[in-house]
C-alpha cells in the first residue's frame, strides 16, 4: 500500500470520526486495524528489500573453505576513509593462523582494492574480523569481494 493510498484511508477514518454513533465507531476501529496492519507489513516488506540489497557477499576461494574457512554476517563501515572497512564474522572449523587477503572489484571486474589481515581462531570459533582497506577505496554494495 502507497503512502497515499495509506493518507486516504487514514483521512476516510478521520471522517467517519465525526459519526458519534456506535456503529460509526466500530467502522472507525475496522478501518484504523485495516490501516496499521496494512502499514506494518509495507514497512516490514521495505525493510527486507533494503536488508536484501544492502547485503554484502563474500566469495570464499576453495583453498580456504579447504582449510575449514566460511564466512556469515558481513558489515560495511569506515575507518578514517568512505566505506573502507568490511567487517567479517569469520566461522572456523579447523584451527587457523594465517593471513586472509580480501579483494574488491568494481561492476566492470576492475580491482578496487585490496587488503590482508592475519587471523587466528579455533576450531569451533567464529570472532569478527576487520579488514581495512586504504583510505581512499570506497566499497560499493554491488561490487565482487573475494577471499583468498
Amino acid at each position: 500500500m502507497s503512502i497515499k493510498s495509506i493518507i486516504i484511508v487514514v483521512g476516510f477514518s478521520f471522517a467517519l470520526c465525526s459519526c458519534s454513533t456506535e456503529d460509526g465507531n466500530e467502522k472507525l476501529a475496522n478501518a484504523s486495524e485495516k490501516v496499521g496492519k496494512s502499514t506494518a507489513n509495507a514497512v516490514k516488506g521495505i525493510k527486507k528489500g533494503i536488508e536484501k540489497v544492502a547485503q554484502i557477499n563474500i566469495q570464499v576461494s576453495e583453498s580456504l573453505k579447504d582449510r575449514g574457512i566460511s564466512t556469515g554476517k558481513v558489515k560495511l563501515d569506515s575507518k578514517g576513509g568512505r566505506h573502507n572497512l568490511l567487517n567479517v564474522y569469520m566461522i572456523f572449523d579447523k584451527n587457523v593462523n594465517r593471513t586472509i587477503n580480501l579483494k574488491v572489484y568494481d561492476s566492470d571486474g576492475v580491482e578496487l582494492g585490496r587488503t590482508k589481515t592475519l587471523v587466528k581462531g579455533n576450531a569451533g570459533d567464529a570472532i569478527f574480523v576487520d579488514f581495512i582497506f586504504d583510505k581512499r577505496t570506497n566499497i560499493d554494495r554491488d561490487n565482487k569481494v573475494v577471499m583468498e
